[in-house]
């Protein structure tokens, strides 16, 4: 099957991103450098991996693609988010995962996950939106979430502002296309459950701005975590 222009585009934009992490362990071989590489390695693997196996469990899942494809990509979600802190721990990185604690770090990290996953199922089954395009809201949605949330706004509120145009180097250079097998369990697999089914009457024409709507969480979201934050800190967390 001969890839499309987009899906070539997210095919060497994904090497891309892989080639900067090999060079950033070879140039800077700290635990933090190393636990991204395989971890991002790893993630991408493990979507792989449920595209070799799909046979084995897809059809199941397409008796209830809506309630199905929530369910496997917020698990799925929660495996990513394990799988960092697992590979942090095993290199004696810090700051990788969001927090050592892995209760902690899924009460943090998956009401994100568990919201932006629902919307986007509810979006991908009127919209069908092709697959590289839906690995490429992964990067996006993770962009918002890990990126400009997690990585530039929380360190503003909390005192430790960063460079804002070494972050935005860094995010158009390289790390977008990491994002993208990062969050491509949570929203790959998904989508193929739906494709498994017919879709949802909708209009002709896709909707492309429905696309960006997990986004709109970010807002209840960070308001979640100041809250989260704030309470952990006073019980000494």
């Amino acid at each position: 099957m001969s890839l499309t222009r987009l899906g070539k585009i997210v095919l060497w934009g994904g090497l891309w991103g892989l080639a900067v992490l090999i060079f950033s362990v070879a140039m800077d071989p700290t635990p933090e450098n190393f636990t991204l590489a395989v971890s991002i390695t790893l993630s991408g693997l493990y979507t792989w991996l449920l595209f070799l196996t799909r046979d084995l469990w897809i059809q199941n899942l397409a008796r209830k693609p809506v309630q199905n494809a929530i369910i496997l990509g917020s698990l799925n979600a929660a495996v990513i988010e394990t799988l960092f802190l697992v590979v942090e721990k095993a290199f004696g990185a810090t700051g990788v995962a969001a927090h050592p604690n892995l209760l902690i770090d899924l009460l943090i990290t998956m009401p994100w996950y568990i919201s932006m996953v629902w919307i986007f199922v509810r979006v991908q089954r009127r919209e069908r939106f092709p697959l590289p395009v839906v690995l490429l809201l992964g990067a996006v949605y993770e962009l918002g979430a890990d990126g400009f949330l997690g990585g530039y706004l929380m360190p503003v509120l909390t005192g430790s502002p960063i460079n804002t145009i070494e972050f935005l180097a860094l995010l158009a250079l390289a790390a977008f296309w990491q994002f993208i097998p990062v969050y491509s369990s949570l929203v790959l697999p998904a989508a193929w459950v739906l494709d498994h089914t017919d879709p949802a009457a909708g209009p002709e024409k896709k909707r492309w701005s429905r696309a960006f709507l997990p986004l709109l969480l970010l807002i209840p979201f960070t308001m979640y975590l100041i809250a989260l934050m704030t309470a952990l800190e006073y019980i000494g967390i």
